[in-house]
């Protein structure tokens, strides 16, 4: 009988060796637990860090913006486009104004000719009082950003003056050809408040 119980210790010895190698899987999860539970309090500050460093920025921006606040976010871009466009051209004090024209999609690229091609989009015109002033056409992404239609003239020439057989060709050319793409800086608020005030409506 000796044999037997000998045989019988040594399956109680293997099945608590089973045991301790299960708290061992167990021990590895916990601390695989803290490590998540470490990592998300860290990702935490982060945030909060995060989120202060917006609260500094922006205190600095909203000085800035007060120059902005009486105007509407249209003239605000008006007052942009000129001055990134048209004022590094032509010197700003020059200009009493700055007339804005909203041409609507489907109108005439030229309003004067009977065939001309038409605006496949809202388009905005903006122009000096005078030709040497400049003007720029244009419509908005937006998104900050707006397509230049460099090719129409700060004012067509009238059929008196022009060949206008061919004006549908032109003006669809116009609107089709040398049409950029321009990212609108956010230029020193100051400037652009001073041009905002300058910013009058075509009737």
């Amino acid at each position: 009988g000796c044999n037997n119980k000998s045989a019988e210790n040594h399956d109680n010895n293997s099945s608590s060796d089973t045991n301790t190698s299960e708290n061992k899987e167990n021990e590895t999860n916990t601390s695989e637990n803290r490590d998540t539970k470490n990592k998300k309090q860290s990702d935490n500050k982060g945030q909060e860090k995060k989120n202060n460093d917006s609260n500094e920025s922006h205190q600095t921006t909203d000085k800035n913006k007060s120059y902005l606040n009486n105007f509407s976010t249209e003239k605000i871009e008006y007052a942009r486009v000129w001055y990134q466009l048209i004022s590094t051209k032509n010197d700003l004090k020059g200009i009493r104004n700055v007339y804005v024209t909203k041409i609507p999609k489907g109108s005439k690229v030229n309003p004067q000719a009977q065939n001309s091609a038409v605006y496949k989009e809202d388009v905005v015109k903006l122009e000096a009082p005078m030709k040497a002033g400049g003007s720029v056409t244009y419509s908005s992404n937006g998104d900050g950003s707006i397509n230049v239609y460099n090719s129409i003239p700060y004012k067509w020439e009238s059929p008196q003056n022009s060949d206008y057989s061919q004006m549908d060709k032109i003006t669809r050319k116009a609107i089709e050809d040398n049409v950029e793409t321009i990212y609108i800086n956010p230029h020193d608020n100051k400037t652009v408040a001073k041009l905002a005030n300058k910013v009058k409506y075509n009737k």
